[in-house]
């Protein structure tokens, strides 16, 4: 049956099924029937494809039944994922004012592994050690970047390093995660049909999870009163665990989560709420994606306990510093800032004997020091070691790596 709808979905989306099977696209975006683009390589171009208006609400009533969610008049906006995996959004008019819009981000199997981030320049290798550890350490993690920086690819990533003994239950409202572990559980949520029944949400599905005996709980992102119950779990036993979230600078993703967490309805002192923020998060990896296309991890950053005023505190450990951008692309490195993080006592004691002292000084690792982290270094009076470049191959960014 799933075969035949997707030959009758790809015969209704025939203007764009070359783009969809060009593995270089990596979304398409339909805006009106006439008005057709797609992103490769980071950047967006516009097509000459064309859709009927008959044909394009064909197209979008096929993706409706497929998944078997309505979309009417009455619910005119559908969130699903195609066969092959690829996620779809749709808006029906008259909220859509030029007609049907669609968007269509593709699925890319297997997902990508830490050895192409690097090659792609997205990410340094010691930056990829330090989070190797942090996951094996069982630290908290979120994954902060904006609308199509990375994050989903990122957590891919990230969650790769969970062992593969571990039992790992995963909570998505479409599922685009890829993890390989063989003790795996993955939960969809559901939203209510056209009568406003059957909805299952992401707070459902974490209070299953709870019960599902989890070693680690990966959520494909959180955006509403659900994160409360999460900063619950994480602050009740349940370390090692993930998640993604809308926000643009570590710091600011404490205070997004906040948010989300007050949409629970539970009733807190603001105080209690930002303290539960801090205990639960240990570590924030903000992404983002540059004028040139590529994305890149901007910072590694530790979350502190809130200081005397009930302020949020972070310290960043690793950062990408922007030096120039020419027509290559942009320019600039990866670097430690000097600051030693607090667990670095549990990652040693966990034998991680790597992450003394001088791992974390940039003149060490004779690199230049960021101009812009937040904490203290703990190395600012100390000179470059004589044995290292400054220009290693390994931590200096790619001009215009290959999108992800």
């Amino acid at each position: 049956m799933s075969d035949m709808y997707n030959e009758a979905l790809r015969a209704f989306l025939a203007p764009v099924v070359k783009y969809m099977d060009d593995d270089g696209i990596s979304e398409i975006l339909i805006n009106a029937p006439d008005d057709v683009w797609v992103e490769q390589g980071g950047r967006l171009y516009r097509t000459d494809a064309r859709f009927t208006e008959d044909g394009i609400m064909a197209a979008a009533r096929s993706m409706a039944q497929f998944v078997g969610r309505p979309l009417s008049e009455e619910r005119p906006r559908l969130d699903a994922r195609l066969p092959d995996g690829s996620r779809i959004h749709v808006i029906l008019p008259p909220i859509a004012r030029h007609g049907v819009t669609i968007s269509i981000r593709k699925f890319f199997p297997g997902g990508l592994t830490p050895e192409q981030l690097v090659s792609f320049g997205s990410i340094s290798w010691p930056m990829v050690s330090l989070i190797e550890a942090a996951v094996l350490c069982k630290l908290n993690v979120v994954v902060a970047g904006g609308t199509g920086s990375g994050k989903t690819t990122l957590l891919n990533c990230v969650s790769s390093f969970i062992p593969n003994e571990e039992r790992i239950i995963t909570i998505e409202d479409s599922a685009e995660l890829q993890l390989t572990q063989e003790h795996l559980v993955s939960l969809e949520s559901r939203p209510a049909d056209e009568y406003g029944k059957g909805e299952v949400s992401i707070r459902d599905l974490l209070h299953s999870s709870l019960r599902l005996r989890p070693d680690r709980i990966v959520i494909g992102e959180v955006r509403g009163g659900e994160c409360f119950d999460l900063l619950q779990a994480l602050n009740t036993g349940h370390g090692g665990s993930m998640t993604t979230t809308h926000a643009n600078t570590p710091k600011e993703t404490l205070t997004r989560l906040e948010s989300l967490a007050l949409l629970s309805g539970i009733e807190l002192p603001l105080r209690a709420v930002r303290s539960q923020v801090a205990a639960a998060i240990d570590l924030i990896i903000a992404c983002d994606r540059f004028v040139d296309g590529t994305r890149k991890i901007t910072h590694i950053s530790e979350a502190l306990p809130l200081d005397e005023r009930g302020d949020y505190q972070v310290q960043d450990l690793f950062v990408f510093t922007q030096t120039a951008r020419d027509p290559e692309g942009v320019q600039g490195y990866f670097a430690p800032t000097g600051v030693i993080p607090n667990f670095q006592r549990k990652m040693l004691a966990n034998g991680f004997d790597e992450f003394v002292d001088e791992y974390f000084d940039p003149l060490y690792q004779g690199l230049e020091q960021p101009p812009i982290y937040e904490g203290v270094s703990a190395f600012e009076d100390l000179e470059p070691h004589p044995d290292l470049d400054a220009k290693s191959t390994d931590t200096v960014a790619g001009a215009h790596p290959e999108e992800y």
